[in-house]
């Protein structure tokens, strides 16, 4: 009865540590591939300035200064949509504001491409 005790035992440990390793490694996947998509995502309408700010590795005032709106508060996540209906300007304007800011932030000050 002994040795079956310890069998069982070894089999349920092996187990969880296999269980446990597929956790830890769906979750590290599932990360990756989330950071992956955001990162190739164009601007969108639907989108708020903290959030483009985030995904762009940019600071959300100097998104905000670029398309010449002062955030409402620190926590300003209107969409581009509603700052564009806000100042009756079309979205793609906003949304190429947006990305010459961010390719502008993305340049070192000599001015050439990293």
């Amino acid at each position: 009865m002994g040795e079956t005790w310890r069998r069982t035992v070894a089999v349920g440990l092996a187990f969880v540590l296999a269980v446990g390793g597929v956790v830890i490694f769906a979750s590290r996947t599932s990360r990756r591939m989330r950071q992956i998509h955001t990162a190739n995502e164009p601007i969108s309408g639907w989108m708020s300035v903290p959030f483009i700010a985030h995904t762009h590795h940019v600071p959300a005032p100097v998104l905000f200064q670029a398309i010449g709106v002062p955030p409402l508060q620190p926590r300003d996540h209107r969409s581009v949509r509603r700052i564009a209906r806000e100042l009756n300007r079309p979205v793609p304007e906003l949304i190429a504001q947006l990305q010459r800011a961010i390719d502008a932030a993305a340049q070192p000050p000599g001015g050439s491409p990293r």
